[in-house]
């Protein structure tokens, strides 16, 4: 259990220190001390009322994945990396943190909802998306992928059209992408985000 913690304070360190000068080294939040018993998860139900994965993959992620960009869907907002960030529609968030952004000078805001966390930049005085970061194993991705799923499973969902940097996968469609982290084939990291 050590060893595992102190390889993601390691990814922590390392993402925070490469994070302004590379785009393909995985950002997000790499140090969170992620616990996912992978047995448990597989293959089970999810009692949070959170839909099925045969009605998770519908035509919008195919109009959306025409349209050359990662969408995450959520309880009817759509959330794509670079778009303006509409608040209102999305549930209430919990909090709401400031900090420097190495990617476009000034400040990001993290809004912290109750499954995931939202990271926006400002274009201008535009709000827009740079990231979303999933906390939450029971929350699927548009297409269906969880923390606790395996590397089998993002395959079979997103194909074998990735760029691998030991356990960090990235799909990229346009500007944006999907960043997954495994750890013994196991999906312990989630984010969709803005490439620049």
């Amino acid at each position: 259990m050590k060893k595992f913690r102190k390889v993601f304070v390691l990814w922590g360190i390392a993402a925070l220190l490469t994070a302004c000068g590379q785009k393909a080294a995985p950002t997000g939040n790499l140090a969170k001390d992620i616990h996912i018993d992978a047995d448990s998860l597989k293959n089970t139900e999810k009692d949070s009322g959170v839909e099925t994965r045969e009605t998770e993959i519908s035509a919008r992620e195919t109009a959306k994945e025409e349209q050359g960009a990662f969408c995450f869907e959520y309880e009817g907002a759509a959330l794509v990396p670079g778009e303006p960030a509409d608040l209102s529609a999305l549930p209430k968030y919990a909090d709401v943190s400031e900090v420097p952004s190495c990617a476009f000078g000034g400040n990001d805001n993290v809004y912290h909802f109750e499954l995931f966390e939202l990271t926006t930049y400002y274009d201008g005085d535009e709000e827009r998306i740079y990231s979303v970061y999933f906390t939450d194993p029971n929350l699927p991705t548009t297409e269906g992928l969880r923390l606790g799923d395996t590397v089998d499973d993002m395959k079979a969902l997103y194909g074998e059209d990735y760029a691998a940097e030991e356990n960090a996968y990235t799909y990229t469609r346009g500007e944006t992408s999907l960043c997954v982290i495994t750890q013994n084939d196991v999906v312990v990291s989630i984010e969709y985000r803005l490439e620049r």
